[in-house]
């Protein structure tokens, strides 16, 4: 049943709804970051083709940088839930913001079964969760190792994974720095990979490796 903010009431392990749809906080987040990317960066963005319009789906992206966040919830389309420690939300507008958009607040030290499975509650609601499966933002533009939590969460409520890459954020906003260059940033998504599949990692992986190369938005060429 879902109420007038668009929460849906479906029983949770965490005990609050699971809101799958976009709030007034959401819409508004959502053209802020799209407006910040356009003038600051001058995203480009190639492959929305990709994106099922509906469905549980997992988007598994690489982490360059603390802009990440704010612009895969500002050129993907659909509803989209991040997953974050929920220390985060101390902070009183910090955490409002993330409720009322629909991250997944973990518990810092809460076993991995857990947090997947607050996770694959969105993706059977058909909602779209982010993760990032290096785990940590990169020290050096490139992709990292990827952990197997994007692709478990996929097979636990049995939807499709989508490989997203973003280049040139590592550039605009590295390690160490508090206000981003406005240097050009591109997002890119890959075709859908079946989450049954036994291969289904080592596709993942290498997919993501051909959607960021070097990590950099001058080397990427456009798609074919």
């Amino acid at each position: 049943m879902k109420s007038e903010e668009g929460l849906v009431s479906q029983p949770a392990e965490s005990g609050e709804p699971v809101l799958v749809t976009k709030t007034w906080v959401y819409h508004f987040c959502q053209k802020s970051t799209w407006l910040y990317g356009k003038i600051w960066h001058r995203m480009r963005v190639e492959g929305l083709e990709h994106l099922p319009r509906e469905g549980g789906l997992v988007l598994a992206c690489n982490h360059q940088s603390f802009s990440d966040i704010l612009l895969l919830g500002g050129f993907v389309p659909r509803h989209v839930a991040f997953v974050a420690r929920d220390t985060l939300a101390n902070w009183k507008w910090l955490g409002y913001t993330m409720r009322q958009c629909g991250a997944v607040l973990v518990k810092r030290g809460s076993s991995d079964r857990k947090a997947l499975r607050a996770m694959a509650e969105h993706l059977e609601l058909g909602d779209c969760v982010i993760i990032f499966p290096e785990g940590t933002r990169t020290r050096d533009g490139k992709l990292g190792e990827l952990k197997g939590g994007a692709l478990l969460a996929a097979r636990m409520a049995q939807v499709p994974i989508v490989p997203v890459g973003i280049r040139g954020a590592y550039e605009a906003w590295p390690r160490g720095r508090y206000i981003p260059f406005p240097k050009k940033i591109a997002l890119r998504f890959g075709a859908p990979i079946d989450s049954s599949r036994e291969d289904a990692q080592e596709q993942l992986v290498a997919s993501m490796r051909a959607l960021i190369g070097d990590g950099t938005y001058k080397s990427l060429k456009p798609i074919d």
